[in-house]
């Protein structure tokens, strides 16, 4: 969709809450204007480390809606190890404003998400 996309830390995280924010895998279109960030997480086994990951994908949230209220922040989500971990799984995606999977029709559901919100 030749849409640009940065990887990494958002600035005004660094700077405001550097022991709370985490690298982020996609920031769109860069880090000085994000419209859309996304986290991106496929888990073939499970472990207790997703509850970890589940509270701090909130935290996070919280941190997106204070520093970049303009921000969308959304979450791909697959694999057979979140399929286990149900009650992980439920928290962690609340925090996004939606929630993609790798099947085919969910990216085609991504990609109008994007049509939509950048075009």
């Amino acid at each position: 969709m030749n849409i640009t996309y940065e990887t990494g830390d958002l600035k005004d995280l660094i700077s405001n809450a550097p022991n709370e924010k985490r690298t982020m895998d996609f920031i769109i279109p860069n880090k000085d204007n994000p419209r859309i960030i996304i986290e991106s997480s496929f888990l073939v086994t499970t472990s207790s480390g997703q509850g970890d990951k589940s509270k701090t994908e909130i935290s996070i949230d919280t941190l997106i809606k204070n520093h970049y209220p303009e921000a969308t922040f959304i979450g791909f989500v697959d694999g057979i190890g979140w399929y286990v971990r149900k009650g992980d799984l439920r928290r962690m995606v609340k925090a996004y404003y939606d929630v993609f999977t790798y099947h085919p029709d969910e990216v085609q559901r991504f990609k109008d998400f994007l049509h939509k919100e950048l075009l």
